[in-house]
């Protein structure tokens, strides 16, 4: 359980700094270099999402934790790569970038309080 929730903590903390390099390109279009900077920002994402996942499933599929489902964990692991994607440009529209980030904090938040 308890890596659950470390796996959670550290995606609650990929998010933040999802949103704070969003917030940095947004206010000034930074330049950044693919394979150094991008690449491996993302597979960081991706690896601590594809271990949460892993560990997250089965746990909800057993415990049956009230308004967590499977589907919905998807969902977060899926809009949290495509957010860390999305953070290296500044042009990308407000509302839809925050709504992914509210979403995925939320249900990560809500994981947190289940899993204690």
């Amino acid at each position: 359980m308890s890596e659950i929730k470390d796996l959670t903590i550290n995606m609650l903390e990929h998010n933040e700094a999802i949103w704070e390099l969003y917030l940095a390109n947004r206010a000034d279009q930074q330049t950044f270099d693919f394979y150094k900077d991008m690449k491996p920002f993302v597979d960081a994402v991706k690896e601590t999402s594809d271990q949460w996942l892993v560990l997250v499933i089965p746990w909800v599929n057993t415990a049956r934790p009230t308004y967590l489902g499977q589907a919905q964990l998807e969902q977060v692991a899926e809009n949290i790569q495509m957010i860390a994607v999305s953070a290296f440009n500044g042009k990308s529209f407000y509302k839809h970038f925050n709504d992914h980030y509210q979403s995925v904090e939320y249900t990560l938040k809500r994981v947190l309080e289940k899993a204690l």
